[in-house]
């Protein structure tokens, strides 16, 4: 049994590769803290539709009381009161990003505290992925009878 030919460990695979990239831009990045008017690099997000080969999917309505999927004002609503409701208070909750990191005065890019926090989220994501092997792999094996 080839795993490679499963989907699961294909995207898995894809996924650390992405990963590791990504690191390795990272770690360019944090080495280029000194360099005069250097700018940080980033990989572009692997986009999940993309990895499943898929771009149109549609849906099939097996029930009346569902959505057809071409009704435009669908709502989150609460059908119990011990339920949390899906905007508090019902007031859409707002933000503005904001930037507390300063640039050099050398014009370099970097900011070391975000990196560390991309190194920090690539790691997890890292963990993640290989939990998921090894429970995918144990699943697999459960269903050999090993």
């Amino acid at each position: 049994m080839d795993l490679q030919n499963l989907s699961l460990f294909q995207m898995g695979e894809e996924k650390m590769r992405w990963l590791a990239q990504r690191q390795n831009v990272i770690a360019q990045n944090i080495a280029n803290a000194d360099t005069p008017k250097y700018m940080p690099s980033e990989v572009e997000p692997i986009k999940f539709r993309e990895l499943l080969g898929e771009t149109e999917m549609t849906l099939t309505r097996t029930n009346s009381k569902h959505f057809d999927g071409t009704t435009e004002n669908v709502r989150l609503m609460k059908t119990n009161i011990n339920h949390l409701s899906p905007v508090p208070d019902g007031k859409k909750e707002e933000f503005k990003q904001r930037r507390p990191f300063e640039t050099s005065i050398d014009k370099n890019g970097v900011i070391l505290e975000e990196q560390m926090q991309k190194m920090d989220d690539t790691r997890s994501q890292h963990e993640q992925v290989s939990a998921l092997f090894k429970k995918n792999m144990a699943l697999l094996g459960t269903a050999l009878g090993k």
